[in-house]
C-alpha cells in the first residue's frame, strides 16, 4: 500500500482495541478504494501523523518543529516543561506555571499563585527549542494577572502588553534562507505602531528577502505591523486591529506574505531595519511597543507555504477567532 509494506493492519503490531489500529484499517481501506490513488494529500499527512505519532499529536508534532513557540496552551505533545514563569506583584516571588492535563495552562495554579495580586511574566518558554524569551526588568514586564484574576481574551488566557515599555527578547536568529511567523494578538488601539513581534536575519539573506537595508551588526530585522487605517474584507466586514486577530507573515528568499484570519493583506506589511535579536512586543531595541494582548507566536525558520493553511486551522479551532 503506497510503499509503506502495510498489508493488513495486523502488520502495524499494534492491537486489536488499539485507535491506531482502527485508523490503520480506515487509512488503508480509504486508499483500497480509491484505487491506490491518493486524491487528497493534505488528510494523507494528517493520517500518516496519525498513524506515527497517535491521533492526539499538537501542532508542533504535525508541522515541522519551528524555531521558537510561545503559547498559552501546549504545543508538543511531549512537552513536559512550564508555559510561563510568573512574578507576583505583591513580594516579588516567582513560580513557573505549566499546563494541566488537557494541555491548557493551569490557571488554578496561577490565581492561587497571585490571589488578591497582580502576576507578570518575566519568561515565555519555548516550546521547540529551549529558545526562551525572558524580561528581567520588572517594569517590562507583560501581565497576566489583575488582582487576582487572570487577563483572559475571548475566554483564553493572554498576555497584557502596556505599550509603554513591555516586551520580551528571544534568542538571536541565524543565517535563514525563508522564515514563518504565526500571531494570535488583540490590540487596544488601531493607531498604535502595533509592533508585536521581530525576527532577525544577517544581511546575506535579507537583502534578497528585500526586507530592509542593513543595519548593527550587519543584520536587518523584519518587523510586522498591524494598526492605522482599518483594511477592507471581502464581504461587508472590516478588519481592524482591535480585534482579536490571528496574523501569518511568511517571506521566503524572493517576497514577503502577509495573512490576515487566513485571507492575504498586502498594505499592511512595514518591514525595515530593527536590530540584530528575536522580541516579542516590541521593536528590536525595546522602542514601539505592542498595545494589547497576545496568546501565543511561533516562528519558523523554513518555508511553511503548503502548511500555512494547516498551521492557521489548528490555531483557529483552539481560539475561534474567526469563520
Amino acid at each position: 500500500m503506497l510503499g509503506l509494506g502495510i498489508n493488513t493492519v495486523t502488520d502495524t503490531g499494534w492491537a486489536a482495541s488499539s485507535l491506531l489500529n482502527v485508523l490503520a484499517g480506515n487509512f488503508q481501506a480509504r486508499v483500497s478504494a480509491d484505487a491506490g490513488e491518493v486524491e487528497n494529500m493534505v488528510c494523507l499527512n494528517k493520517d500518516l501523523i496519525d498513524l506515527t505519532n497517535g491521533s492526539d499529536s499538537l501542532l508542533i508534532d504535525r508541522y515541522a518543529s519551528p524555531a521558537a513557540a510561545y503559547s498559552l496552551r501546549k504545543l508538543r505533545r511531549d512537552y513536559l516543561g512550564p508555559a510561563i514563569r510568573v512574578r507576583r506583584d505583591s513580594n516579588d516571588e516567582e513560580l513557573d506555571i505549566f499546563f494541566d492535563t488537557a494541555g491548557n495552562l493551569d490557571t488554578a495554579a496561577l490565581e492561587t499563585f497571585c490571589a488578591g495580586t497582580d502576576g507578570y511574566v518575566d519568561t515565555w518558554y519555548d516550546q521547540a527549542n529551549g529558545n526562551d524569551a525572558t524580561q528581567t526588568t520588572t517594569s517590562a514586564q507583560p501581565q497576566i494577572v489583575s488582582s487576582g484574576s487572570l487577563l483572559t481574551e475571548n475566554g483564553k488566557p493572554a498576555v497584557d502588553f502596556d505599550g509603554s515599555d513591555d516586551y520580551f527578547e528571544g534568542a538571536n536568529k541565524t543565517t535563514i534562507d525563508n522564515t514563518a511567523i504565526f500571531a494570535v494578538i488583540k490590540s487596544d488601539s488601531n493607531t498604535q505602531d502595533c509592533v508585536f513581534v521581530q525576527a532577525s536575519f544577517t544581511a546575506a539573506n535579507l537583502v534578497s528577502l528585500g526586507l530592509g537595508g542593513l543595519g548593527p551588526n550587519n543584520k536587518i530585522g523584519s518587523r510586522l505591523r498591524v494598526g492605522g487605517v482599518p483594511v477592507s474584507r471581502v464581504g461587508d466586514s472590516t478588519f481592524t486591529s482591535t480585534e482579536q486577530t490571528l496574523v501569518a507573515y511568511l517571506a521566503d528568499n524572493a517576497t514577503g506574505h502577509m495573512f490576515i484570519d487566513g485571507t492575504e493583506e498586502t498594505d499592511i506589511v512595514d518591514c525595515r531595519h530593527n536590530g540584530s535579536i528575536t522580541t516579542i512586543g516590541a521593536r528590536g531595541d525595546g522602542q514601539n511597543n505592542f498595545n494589547g494582548k497576545m496568546q501565543g507566536v511561533i516562528f519558523y525558520d523554513s518555508d511553511e507555504t503548503s502548511n500555512r493553511t494547516g498551521i492557521e486551522t489548528n490555531i483557529n479551532d483552539f481560539y475561534s477567532i474567526y469563520s
